[in-house]
């Protein structure tokens, strides 16, 4: 086809189609892997369940020792570019991080009688790793949604 020529319907469908699949080969090629999500929510559950036992000592050394293992662990896999960054991002990311923080907040104003523990330590703990996995693991799934979509102008991408 020459530079005047229009393209056929199907030539134009197969045009989009491979545009599609090259922006769905980009997006998954840069996803966070789940194993870094998992250890950044167990790091911050153990801080959830030292801190409400009591242990404030041991949560703060667990809480920076796990932030700097997960943070070079993060550095290291260097996949997690193109950040959309607009108002719908940030309105959307701080409606799931507010409902998160609702339920840990909760759990952080509840003072549990002694014969409690360890049990309701370790319950909270958990909570807060399984709601921390699932905040992390649904913003990762909203940003390769984005990027797959093309939902986003160009100086929206960070």
């Amino acid at each position: 086809m020459d530079a005047h020529e229009q393209p056929t319907p199907e030539e134009a469908r197969a045009s989009l189609e491979q545009i599609t699949a090259s922006r769905t080969a980009a997006a998954t090629a840069t996803r966070r892997p789940a194993w870094i999500d998992a250890g950044i929510s167990t790091a911050a559950g153990a801080t959830i369940a030292l801190g409400t036992a009591g242990y404030w000592v041991a949560a703060i050394v667990v809480l920076v020792v796990g932030s700097l293992v997960f943070a070079v662990a993060l550095h290291r896999q260097a996949r997690g570019r193109g950040q959309v960054l607009d108002q719908r991002a940030i309105g959307a990311r701080t409606l799931r991080f507010a409902l998160l923080y609702a339920v840990l907040f909760v759990l952080g104003q509840i003072e549990a009688p002694p014969n409690w523990q360890p049990w309701y330590s370790l319950g909270a703990g958990l909570i807060a790793a399984m709601g921390g996995y699932a905040w992390l693991r649904s913003e990762e799934r909203y940003r390769i949604r984005r990027l797959i979509a093309g939902d986003y102008d160009r100086y929206d991408l960070i």
